[in-house]
């Protein structure tokens, strides 16, 4: 639950911080908030247990977020979302007017929608 919610907030942010779209796969709004699916399947088979190997992803596709040091300034400063409870991110990603929280359960969100409202509420005021 941890990484679908840091890989959510991640994506929310990059709009507001880097100024472009993080995830290229959609969100779904699911029981215990957005989920993008290809991860879920990727690590469901830990359920609650920490995550042991990594997720399959070519040594190319991390060179080149390593390359990108504006990215990885970016993922590394959301390093502490690891540490807060899984549920307490839930209950943010499921606040009043949130993407979750504005799409019909099981659909997915749009990802306009993310966008807008990361602007909003993460953006330079």
């Amino acid at each position: 639950m941890s990484v679908l919610k840091m890989i959510y907030f991640a994506h929310g942010l990059a709009y507001p911080t880097l100024h472009q779209k993080l995830i290229k796969d959609p969100f779904y709004a699911w029981g215990w908030g957005p989920v993008e699916k290809k991860t879920y399947d990727t690590f469901k088979c830990y359920i609650a247990n920490p995550i042991t190997s990594p997720s399959g992803k070519t040594d190319d596709e991390l060179e080149n977020i390593e390359k990108d040091s504006k990215l990885t300034s970016f993922l590394d400063s959301l390093l502490p979302l690891a540490k807060i409870n899984p549920f307490k991110l839930s209950e943010k990603s499921h606040e009043e007017g949130a993407p979750w929280a504005v799409t019909q359960p099981y659909d997915a969100i749009d990802d306009k929608i993310i966008e807008v409202y990361f602007n909003a509420k993460y953006g330079k005021k």
